[in-house]
């Protein structure tokens, strides 16, 4: 009897024991996040840019991962400075631990988040840095890189003979100045052959009408580089009404749902494509790096990649045109 009433308190022990430890283990590390908070800014929540929803579900993903409160935020459009600025300043009055924010070039913002930063909330910016001092924590594709990407795939394109027009968003962009930057580095030596960058102010229309004029003038253009997604429509109309598509190569930026219908048709024969979801990821991981106190590098890149009709079929390229049906 004595026996068995021992056994019997071991085993009662041994659940206490093991039932202290799950308690502690859940106390010291998921229940303690749960009481971090970030908050997370984007240019804009619009469903209809499937950019910005793949940087929400990276973010998404690293808050459940690590178990910490997340809210994600936005304007409708990705031209709404002053939506975002009176998102980014309500944010600050809530007092998050941090604020991961993609920013939209205005005047105001390097001020309203300085406003930020002295109310003690950690920063972290995401896709451009802003023009401030001390510069905050920037996780971003590396524009630069990508840039030199689409200047080499041209001239692979061309067989070594590119002649380049650039057509780029707007001349207020920093992320398209950097990109053509990148081009200029590799294309050093066809300087004579590199044209533009010319400004079509987000317009499909303005993009064609370029395009249109310049294969008019100069029928020695082979290569067109369009550095967002409604001048790479704009460019492809040209091309298909021009029937000039297999005789000049369209290289675009980005995977919008109808630059991938265009890749997949042979009419796009690159796209430089960003990994949207990573930066999402990494923004919040790198927020929890900060908030708990940890060193982080200054500027963390993200690399690119070339996608082709060719190789736009790998699991790899497919988890970047489609993330949403691979995530499922």
């Amino acid at each position: 009897m004595r026996k068995h009433r021992f056994t019997l308190w071991l085993v009662l022990a041994i659940a206490v024991i093991a039932i202290y430890s799950v308690f502690n283990f859940k106390l010291f590390t998921g229940f303690a996040r749960e009481d971090k908070s970030v908050t997370v800014i984007l240019e804009t929540l619009n469903v209809r840019y499937d950019f910005w929803q793949a940087v929400n579900q990276g973010a998404e993903a690293a808050a459940k991962e690590i178990g910490l409160n997340l809210s994600v935020e936005g304007p409708l459009t990705e031209d709404d400075a002053d939506t975002q600025i009176q998102i980014l300043e309500a944010a600050i009055e809530r007092r998050p631990q941090a604020i991961v924010i993609a920013t939209l070039m205005d005047d105001r913002m390097p001020a309203v988040l300085a406003k930020a930063r002295a109310a003690g909330i950690k920063l972290v910016v995401i896709n451009q840095s802003p023009d401030m001092l001390p510069s905050p924590i920037v996780v971003s594709s590396n524009h630069l890189e990508s840039g030199r990407l689409a200047g080499q795939t041209a001239i692979k394109e061309t067989n070594g003979h590119p002649n380049i027009a650039i057509i780029s968003d707007n001349a207020n962009s920093v992320i398209s100045e950097e990109r053509v930057a990148g081009m200029r580095l590799v294309l050093a030596g066809y300087n004579e052959s590199l044209k533009g960058p010319y400004y079509a102010d987000n317009s499909e229309d303005r993009a064609y009408e370029i395009a249109k004029q310049l294969m008019m003038s100069d029928s020695s253009i082979n290569t067109f580089i369009t550095l967002n997604g409604s001048s790479s429509q704009g460019v492809a109309k040209a091309l298909k009404e021009q029937n000039r598509i297999d005789a000049v190569s369209l290289i675009g930026f980005d995977s919008t749902s109808d630059e991938v219908q265009l890749l997949e048709a042979g009419i796009i024969k690159a796209s430089i494509v960003q990994k949207p979801f990573n930066m999402g990821y990494l923004g919040v991981k790198t927020a929890l790096n900060l908030i708990e106190g940890d060193n982080a590098d200054p500027k963390i890149d993200i690399e690119s990649s070339v996608i082709t009709k060719e190789n736009m079929y790998t699991t790899e390229n497919q988890k970047l045109l489609f993330p949403f049906i691979n995530s499922k």
